[in-house]
């Protein structure tokens, strides 16, 4: 997908990672992420903190059998030139039909002409009173 900086661009990027993981695509996925050193996604495990290689390495053990799908409801796109940034609020469904929140962010760089995604967060909510509760 040639970067031509749109929020559509970067919505639909977006929605296609999501599916790549969802179905256990790990080489479309790795076409979506960034090389770059310091490229990182941390996910809502504690030992969910990765290179962009070691992501693309545990979505391809998994396959699409990890039984939890990501989904991006509410996504706010930033851009500036070259890089552009988003957040937004989703939810973790599984088969069953059981949901949860979680809180999403991410920044997007261009890297010959495409853009690829070198930072993700994915984050639960905890009430503040509940942190040491």
């Amino acid at each position: 997908m040639t970067g031509t900086g749109s929020p559509g661009e970067i919505r639909k990027l977006l929605d296609e990672m999501l599916d790549a993981m969802n179905s256990g695509d790990a080489p479309r996925l790795r076409a979506m992420l960034s090389d770059r050193p310091g490229a990182v996604h941390i996910g809502t495990d504690a030992g969910e903190w990765w290179s962009s290689g070691q992501l693309v390495d545990d979505v391809a053990a998994a396959g699409s059998g990890a039984g939890i799908r990501a989904v991006a409801d509410d996504v706010d796109v930033h851009i500036q030139g070259d890089i552009a940034w988003v957040e937004g609020r989703g939810r973790f469904t599984r088969a069953d039909g059981a949901e949860r929140p979680v809180r999403m962010t991410g920044v997007l760089v261009r890297e010959g002409g495409q853009w690829k995604l070198a930072q993700s967060h994915a984050s639960i909510a905890v009430p503040n009173a509940d942190i040491f509760g």
